[in-house]
């Protein structure tokens, strides 16, 4: 026999009572509910693991929580598989405080679920108490959850599970299961301890999370459902390199970069570019904008663009995938310069000049840019007039200036640049003179420009100092003496004309007309003179009238 009792357990005794202060006045409170002084242990009578003509037993323990003794009648209908030990209809004496052992026998015919009841009464109180017994069960050990994680949608994958019958029973079982998700078999049956082989087949439409449920049924039991999950994945593209970082670039400069798509998935991939909208200063042009990549293929794509715009920069280009929610984005970033070009020296200082005496200083430009730069050099502030030189006017005798001063209708252009324009390869360097011929008694502080095709102007430039003077030439004497002359003789005296100043000086001699007497200079001339020297020169002279 099979003693299947739960441990003994003795109830506690009543707890002491407390008086109730009375309220004259007060309304009367409902009586409260009678206190039951009977307890069973345990409240149902469970047979487990029933074996056919196997007598089985159990202990129902009745306690007594009251403080007198209480006779409690212990009473169950006839049955051919359920007996009290003792007889039927007998009262118990219970010991206030204590507990009173009933045992019933359980003996099956089959291997298949009982159940029954006992009574227990008192003159107050009655307790009712159920008694079932559990036969053989047929017991399915499925996994708690399938997980299918990504599958490639409108395309079927499958996972095998290993079911086993852990129970004493043969089962006969159903499965059902809901879209996308299904099971084979269907139905079937497995006898105990046996193992069978349940494949569930995943084939997603869409993309996203699917959710659903394998539901089995075992003929009298049905199991808690078996939870499956999978996530349909559409084509799946990434790039090579989801960031392109350019660092400097110049402006009004083509660049080509070149990235890949790869087709990760399992589907073929069709993919279009979506055209930005977002900064209108930065042309971009991509290559090609549509395609389809084979699964594990790879397309590249060229990526052109022309800057326009100084400054740094962020730019997206997404391309859309067929069957993908999300596109997939390239993020460009990088910063907009302009060529870097300097001069070798922060001023060219030409100190003081002469008048009308060209003088010529040299500097070097250097393209420090990664490309080469066209330029065009002007000076600021500088007229259009051509300027006139020293060594021309003492070969023009009977130029107006002699007499009256240079005249300009328009400022003199005083400075050229040779050479004045050209292209300067990268890296590379072009040397430049600077001549300054001066018409103006002035004070020069000018800058010489740079201007880039196609880039700006004065992205480059150098501060031009000079002081332009004109020297103070000495004759002597001052006064030459010819005494008595006749009419159209020749008569020659010398004179000396000295430059006592450091620069260079141009002097021409005049015709005069004294008191209506024409003087004829037979040998008028015109010379320039360096820096502290002086000329001797004979002068013929003769009176014309």
């Amino acid at each position: 026999m099979r003693d299947q009792s739960p441990p003994s357990a003795t109830a506690p005794g009543p707890a002491p009572r407390r008086p109730q202060p009375r309220c004259r006045g007060c309304p009367l409170s409902p009586a409260p509910p009678k206190r039951s002084v009977l307890a069973v242990s345990p409240r149902e009578l469970v047979f487990q693991n029933v074996v056919a003509h196997e007598v089985s037993e159990m202990v129902l323990s009745i306690m007594n929580k009251d403080k007198i003794a209480q006779m409690v009648k212990v009473s169950m209908e006839s049955s051919p598989y359920f007996q009290l030990a003792c007889p039927s209809d007998v009262y118990h004496i219970v010991p206030p405080g204590a507990s009173a052992p009933v045992r019933i026998r359980f003996s099956p015919d089959e291997n298949k679920d009982y159940s029954h009841e006992l009574t227990c009464i008192m003159a107050k109180e009655k307790i009712v108490v159920p008694i079932r017994a559990i036969g053989a069960r047929a017991i399915l050990d499925f996994p708690a959850q399938v997980d299918f994680s990504e599958c490639p949608v409108k395309h079927s994958t499958q996972k095998t599970l290993l079911v086993r019958n852990v129970g004493n029973r043969t089962a006969h079982y159903q499965l059902s299961t809901q879209s996308p998700f299904s099971v084979v078999p269907t139905a079937g049956t497995l006898g105990a301890g046996d193992t069978m082989q349940v494949t569930v087949t995943f084939h997603a439409l869409t993309n996203g999370d699917h959710f659903g449920s394998l539901c089995c049924n075992t003929g009298r039991e049905i199991r808690l459902p078996l939870c499956l999950r999978g996530k349909g994945q559409g084509p799946l593209v990434e790039l090579s390199s989801p960031t392109l970082n350019l660092g400097k670039i110049f402006i009004n400069t083509s660049y080509v970069y070149e990235v890949e798509l790869i087709n990760q998935g399992a589907l073929d991939a069709p993919f279009t570019y979506i055209p930005s909208t977002t900064n209108v200063d930065f042309c971009f042009t991509v290559e090609p904008e549509r395609g389809m990549i084979a699964p594990g293929g790879t397309q590249t794509v060229q990526i052109s663009f022309h800057t326009t715009v100084l400054g740094s920069f962020e730019e997206k280009f997404q391309f859309s995938v067929a069957g993908s929610p999300t596109p997939v984005i390239l993020t460009i970033r990088g910063s907009v310069t302009g060529p870097n070009l300097h001069f070798d020296l922060p001023e060219l200082d030409f100190g003081d000049i002469s008048f009308g005496f060209p003088y010529t200083q040299r500097c070097r430009l250097t393209n420090c840019s990664m490309v080469p730069v066209t330029f065009k050099l002007r000076m600021s502030d500088d007229g259009t007039q051509p300027a006139v030189d020293s060594l021309d006017q003492i070969h023009k005798e009977g130029d107006p200036s002699w007499r009256k001063g240079i005249h300009f209708y328009v400022e003199p252009r005083e400075f050229t640049m040779n050479p004045s324009q050209g292209t300067i390869l990268p890296q590379g360097h072009q040397d430049i003179e600077v001549t300054l011929c001066s018409n103006t008694v002035m004070e020069f502080y000018r800058r010489l420009l740079v201007d880039l095709e196609g880039f700006g102007e004065g992205v480059a430039s150098v501060v031009i100092t000079a002081r332009c003077l004109v020297p103070e030439l000495h004759v002597y004497p001052q006064i030459l003496l010819y005494h008595e002359c006749h009419l159209k003789v020749p008569y020659e005296r010398k004179l000396v004309i000295r430059n006592l100043s450091n620069l260079p000086g141009c002097y021409g001699l005049i015709p005069q007309v004294w008191h209506h007497v024409h003087l004829l200079l037979s040998n008028i001339i015109g010379e320039t003179i360096s820096g502290k020297k002086g000329l001797d020169k004979t002068l013929l002279v003769s009176i014309q009238s």
